[in-house]
């Protein structure tokens, strides 16, 4: 059985554009769809008391349905699986990429930081996880044509992680580019 792509959400543009980006993906792959909320300690919020973890278990069924609302909305079709986790949430989400084919996540969340390309959660899950990771900004556009863009250590092999970008790239049609920073 091949993996599903999960998707990460929050609520925000950011996460319910790459819920329907994931969803396009699945379709594609002929594979299921987990959306995936996190609920518990986000960075920026502390702690995490009582009232804020009671609001965030109220809220969260609201989250993955409004998801799974706007999934439908452009592939009927797509077998959706909502699943809840709890937090911290890049810890939640790299555990959940060892089981995707790939992560999709906004290229932002809720954070309070205005203007960062890529949000303190998506950044830490890119950093650890050993899966692929896709960031999905809001305006992505359906099923417009982009490039497929991979990130290369040329001190490590990466024959696996190129073959992935290729076939990607093979499958979008889109060309590929090879970053190294």
């Amino acid at each position: 059985m091949e993996s599903p792509v999960v998707v990460g959400v929050d609520g925000s543009a950011e996460s319910l554009a790459a819920a329907e980006w994931a969803a396009r993906e699945a379709a594609r792959r002929g594979v299921a769809l987990r959306l995936l909320h996190v609920q518990g300690r986000h960075p920026g919020q502390g702690g995490g008391t009582d009232t804020a973890t009671t609001v965030d278990g109220r809220l969260a069924p609201r989250v993955l349905e409004r998801a799974a609302e706007r999934v439908h909305a452009v592939l009927p079709d797509v077998r959706v699986h909502e699943v809840q986790a709890d937090g911290p949430a890049a810890v939640a989400l790299v555990r959940a990429a060892e089981d995707a084919d790939p992560l999709v996540l906004g290229s932002r969340g809720l954070g309070r930081v205005a203007g960062l390309l890529t949000g303190s959660v998506s950044l830490g899950v890119v950093a650890r996880a050993t899966r692929p990771v896709v960031l999905v900004r809001p305006d992505a556009g359906g099923d417009a044509r982009r490039d497929v863009v991979v990130g290369v250590d040329v001190i490590e092999p990466c024959d696996e992680l190129l073959a992935y970008a290729f076939e990607a790239a093979r499958r979008r049609r889109a060309r590929l580019r090879a970053l190294h920073a």
